[in-house]
């Protein structure tokens, strides 16, 4: 009798303990999106980094009205999981766009669920023109060259376009959601060379991304507010489709148009 008991006692003890460990397993934390907009926000959420750039497949959207809180339930995803959120609103004007690596204050593309800690926040300050411009509701924008500039505060803007041969002239890039470009130019044989450039997106009301090297010194920039072809001396300019760029190893101000 003492021995059944023993047994049982065992049995008993081990169900209880896998018990345990299956709670323990699928006892996830529910993930609450608080909208802190007054405006509708929609909300798209990834399962990799290669799938936020493509923009498909999305695991999940849902559209959060203005200051609206979303809970979903924790077993919607792999608990310490990476995923990767874009929320932005209709008119593009405020989103998340914004690199992880080079943090803006309120702004978070990816996300790890985690017990006790899975709220998140559509953060206002978070807005401009960059998605509108480098995105243009999409997961990339391809740029062309038409013109190149030199600039002083005394001579103002000063084309070098007619000055330059066709190798000079070409200068393409295609601005990627991941925050990676590829840049194309031609050298003095006309052989096209290719390059990547990790870019930071600026928090900025006006189309601003800096290139980057990896200690994360700029090595140029492409931005908006002011356009040769604009009024001097302050050159202003709203477009989104039109932007300056300074390119890594170059003296000269290009103006890009987006295809």
């Amino acid at each position: 009798m003492h021995r059944l008991l023993t047994i049982f006692t065992g049995l008993f003890i081990l169900l209880l303990s896998l018990g345990s460990c299956k709670k323990k397993s699928n006892d996830y934390t529910d993930v609450t999106f608080v909208n802190q907009l007054d405006k509708k926000v929609t909300l798209d959420i990834y399962r990799s980094m290669d799938d936020y750039n493509a923009g498909t497949p999305v695991l999940l959207r849902k559209t959060l009205a203005a200051n609206e809180k979303l809970v979903l339930p924790g077993n919607t995803f792999t608990a310490a999981a990476a995923y990767y959120m874009d929320w932005y609103t209709d008119d593009l004007y405020r989103s998340n766009w914004f690199n992880d690596s080079y943090a803006q204050p309120g702004a978070q593309v990816m996300f790890t669920p985690r017990a006790g800690s899975n709220t998140y926040n559509i953060a206002k300050g978070l807005q401009g023109n960059n998605r509108a411009a480098y995105l243009n509701g999409g997961s990339n924008t391809n740029w062309v060259a038409i013109d190149a500039y030199s600039y002083s505060v005394a001579t103002g803007y000063i084309s070098y376009w007619s000055h330059f041969s066709n190798f000079e002239k070409y200068h393409q890039i295609k601005i990627n959601k991941n925050f990676i470009a590829n840049y194309s130019y031609r050298d003095t044989t006309g052989k096209t060379i290719t390059t990547d450039l990790a870019f930071k997106v600026q928090n900025s009301e006006d189309p601003y991304i800096e290139f980057m090297d990896n200690g994360g010194n700029s090595l140029g920039s492409m931005f908006g507010g002011k356009l040769p072809t604009s009024t001097p001396p302050d050159y202003t300019s709203h477009a989104v489709d039109t932007v300056l760029a300074l390119f890594p190893n170059s003296p000269y101000y290009f103006m890009m148009v987006r295809q």
